[in-house]
C-alpha cells in the first residue's frame, strides 16, 4: 500500500512540476488588459473565420501584439478594413498597438482577427482559448465565445 501511495505522489508531484514550469512571471500578465466581449461567429466547415474582442488597457504603458495563436486554427492574422472611395479593403497588420489608459475594440467592417486554417470544426456556445504576445513576449489568456451569427 505505501509503495502504491508512494508512486501515486511521486506522479502528481512530476505533473504538477511540469504544469508549474510553464510559469514566467516576467512573461505572464497580471491584470494589465481587460478582454470583453471576445466572440467568433459560426462559419462554414473548415472555412476562415474572424475573432472580435473589446481591449481595455489599464496600464501606464501601451501594449503591443505581434502574435495571436490557438491550437484551433493554424494561423491568426490582424487585420483592418480600409475605406477608400466607397470600396472596403482589408489589409494585413504587422502589430495591434493598445494605447496606455485606453481601450480598442475589434468588431466588424474595422480591425479583427482573421482565423486560418480550422484544425477542427467548433461548436455554438463552445469557449475558445487564444493566446497574445505582446512586443516583449508577455502572454495575454484570450477566452473567445463561439455565437451563431455575428453581432452588429
Amino acid at each position: 500500500m505505501i509503495k502504491k501511495l508512494t508512486l501515486v505522489l511521486i506522479l502528481f508531484t512530476n505533473n504538477t512540476y511540469a504544469f508549474m514550469a510553464g510559469i514566467d512571471e516576467r512573461r505572464d500578465t497580471y491584470g494589465e488588459l481587460e478582454i470583453i466581449g471576445a466572440y467568433i461567429p459560426m462559419a462554414s466547415s473548415g472555412m476562415m473565420n474572424a475573432g472580435y474582442l473589446k481591449f481595455n488597457n489599464v496600464s501606464n504603458k501601451k501594449i503591443i501584439f505581434h502574435q495571436f495563436t490557438s491550437p484551433v486554427w493554424d494561423s491568426i492574422e490582424i487585420h483592418n478594413v480600409e475605406h477608400s472611395g466607397g470600396v472596403a479593403k482589408m489589409r494585413k497588420m504587422s502589430n495591434l498597438v493598445i494605447p496606455e489608459k485606453s481601450t480598442l475594440e475589434l468588431k466588424p467592417g474595422g480591425a479583427h482577427l482573421i482565423l486560418i486554417g480550422p484544425r477542427r470544426d467548433i461548436k455554438e456556445g463552445e469557449e475558445i482559448l487564444m493566446i497574445g504576445q505582446d512586443d516583449n513576449e508577455r502572454r495575454y489568456m484570450i477566452k473567445f465565445i463561439v455565437i451563431e451569427k455575428a453581432v452588429y
